[in-house]
C-alpha cells in the first residue's frame, strides 16, 4: 500500500447535519400522524369504544403503532 491510498473516506462536511435534519423531518412526520389518530380516536364515544372493544387508555399505544407503520 503506498502513501496515496486511502483507507477510509471521511463523511461529507454536511452529511451530519442533513442527517439531523432528515431525523427532525421523520420525527415531525411520525408525530403529526401520531396526533391526528389521537384526534379521531377522540371523537368516538363510549358507546362506539365499547363495540370496538377499546377503551381510552388504549389511545396512545394505537397512535403510536399507527403512526410508526403509516411512516416506517
Amino acid at each position: 500500500m503506498s502513501m496515496n491510498d486511502a483507507v477510509f473516506a471521511p463523511a461529507p462536511l454536511f452529511e451530519a447535519p442533513r442527517r439531523l435534519l432528515a431525523d427532525f423531518a421523520a420525527w415531525r412526520r411520525r408525530y403529526a400522524h401520531y396526533r391526528n389518530t389521537i384526534s379521531e380516536l377522540d371523537k368516538l364515544d363510549d358507546r362506539d369504544l365499547t363495540d370496538l372493544n377499546m377503551s381510552r387508555a388504549d389511545f396512545h399505544f394505537l397512535a403510536r403503532k399507527a403512526a410508526e407503520e403509516a411512516c416506517a
